[in-house]
């Protein structure tokens, strides 16, 4: 989809996510209303200063964390938004980048007030956790 035909609070989120990190953190009033609920394979969050908490807490030893979008399918008031997360953190994966693909279910009026995220929590994470990356690589082994 054309940029230009993108309601404008999800071309703003676009550009928020392309670098997240802390410093960009306050802006998240100006894309999420008060009661915005924030869904992923992890939590399950209600309002504005929980949303705020939680992505100070995911961010707080993060090298970096990229976001690259992909297909918008827009319907009125939602829009369905795949993406591309890169992020690298020293206790994952001993540092090295990790690459997530997922997607967004987004309904807003001038704000944003339902986020739901779908990926693979496994990618993630436990793919890349000494122990359990072995166990989760013989446990999807075992299954193909």
């Amino acid at each position: 989809m054309d940029k230009a035909a993108k309601p404008p609070i999800i071309t703003q989120l676009e550009d928020f996510y392309r670098h997240l990190s802390l410093a960009n953190i306050a802006s998240l009033a100006e894309l999420y209303s008060e009661n915005i609920e924030f869904v992923d394979p992890v939590h399950h969050l209600y309002g504005l200063a929980p949303l705020e908490e939680y992505f100070k807490h995911l961010l707080v030893n993060t090298e970096y964390c990229d976001f690259q979008f992909g297909h918008c399918l827009l319907g009125q008031g939602e829009c369905s938004l795949t993406w591309q997360m890169r992020f690298s953190h020293p206790k994952l994966g001993k540092g090295k980048e990790i690459v997530v693909d997922g997607i967004s279910l987004l309904k807003f009026t001038d704000k944003i007030y339902y986020h739901r995220d779908y990926y693979d929590l496994s990618a993630m994470l436990h793919d890349h956790v000494p122990l359990l990356g072995w166990l989760s690589k013989k446990l999807k082994d075992g299954l193909r």
